[in-house]
């Protein structure tokens, strides 16, 4: 009587283990297809939530990048006092390492600015004085280049600029209006994003510490420590791909700086700058950034376009074949392929920021399949390894 017992219990236990598999699958297949048929109300929903949490997403991003730097002062006090306050050490580390990048981004926008308004006073001139050589020169010009009719079209631009300004006047208020507001959100993003990753990064080994536990708790007991290294693994190819290619544009930045200078071009901190941060974006950044200094020589004098996009391409190469491989080593792990995929694809869906880090999301994604396929093969008993 025990035995049938027991072996009901089970059967009830099997039975009542299984519902909840087709439960959750019902309830899964369900919001999925409200999800499609409410296509347009689910992204109205979806784009709120993501507004309101707008400030917690940013402050993420800012903790993990300043992560590194605070960790770095962490074991230089430790170093200098190992063993006691470590408390304080952590205090210190990010008040210094949070000092050391809002002084830094100041003194760029102190800097920059008055470049970036010389820079836009020079471009209007150059525009204008263009504009009127064009207008006082327009025979010669169709002599020299026959094939464009350019008294049809200085004709044209004269006919239709009034009203081509008429029309858009109506339209600039509105602009206007919603260009404040998105500027005024994204201040306001930036400024609660700064506040709210202190506290992510004071917090970190514990929220850290919290993640492992969940991971623990829903993973099998047999399958929980791998797939917590897997998670360590993918976070230090994608936090050491970051720190590291922005410490390497920090470089070629300062090198571009150090250079321009010497060469005597114009606008030496704005150019740098430029150079610096699209060099974070890898293979297409030192285009990108090349494409507004030459232009702007462009319109001042053309030999300091050359001599700006020479100097480019020579920093590139330096980068690409001994600065960069000294600083990221093989931290990504993927060919340049994979690579070009990786940054045009996120350009194509999230912008430059999509650029940047689609680099290490398809090394983090690369990464998690060659397990897969590597545990796959090892159950399977097949030995595919390369012979060099």
């Amino acid at each position: 009587m025990n035995k049938n017992n027991g072996k009901y219990h089970k059967m009830l236990k099997s039975f009542l283990h299984n519902c909840r598999y087709i439960i959750a699958l019902v309830i899964l297949i369900t919001i999925s297809i409200c999800v499609v048929v409410y296509w347009d109300n689910t992204m109205a929903i979806v784009g709120n939530f993501l507004s309101v949490i707008a400030p917690f997403i940013v402050g993420f991003f800012i903790a993990y990048l300043i992560k590194p730097i605070v960790n770095a002062f962490e074991k230089l006090l430790d170093k200098c006092k190992p063993g006691r306050g470590m408390k304080i050490k952590k205090a210190v580390s990010v008040i210094i390492s949070y000092m050391i990048v809002v002084g830094a981004i100041t003194i760029l926008i102190v800097y920059i600015y008055p470049q970036l308004k010389d820079s836009g006073q020079d471009l209007r001139e150059s525009i204008e004085h263009g504009y009127h050589y064009m207008i006082n020169n327009t025979d010669k010009i169709n002599q020299i280049l026959p094939f464009i009719n350019l008294s049809d079209i200085m004709e044209y631009v004269k006919s239709n600029l009034f009203d081509n300004i008429m029309y858009h006047g109506t339209t600039i208020a509105p602009y206007l209006y919603r260009l404040s507001t998105s500027l005024f959100g994204m201040v306001y993003n930036i400024f609660m994003g700064l506040i709210i990753s202190i506290y992510i990064v004071i917090d970190s080994k514990r929220l850290v510490k919290s993640l492992q536990k969940v991971v623990y708790a829903i993973v099998p007991k047999k399958h929980a420590s791998s797939i917590w290294n897997t998670i360590c693994e993918c976070n230090h190819i994608f936090n050491g791909f970051l720190f590291g290619k922005a410490l390497d544009s920090l470089i070629i930045g300062i090198i571009c700086f150090v250079a321009m200078s010497i060469l005597r071009l114009p606008y030496p901190l704005l150019m740098s700058i430029i150079v610096g941060v699209t060099n974070m974006i890898p293979y297409f950044g030192p285009i990108i950034g090349a494409v507004p200094g030459v232009l702007l020589y462009l319109f001042i004098d053309p030999k300091l376009s050359l001599i700006f996009a020479i100097m480019i391409l020579v920093l590139q190469q330096f980068d690409g074949l001994y600065l960069g491989p000294r600083i990221l080593g093989d931290l990504t792990g993927i060919k340049p392929l994979w690579v070009i995929f990786g940054v045009t694809v996120g350009g194509a869906y999230f912008g430059a920021l999509g650029m940047f880090l689609g680099v290490p999301a398809v090394a983090v994604l690369m990464y998690l399949a060659n397990l897969m396929i590597e545990r796959s093969l090892k159950r399977k008993e097949y030995d595919l390894s390369d012979s060099e």
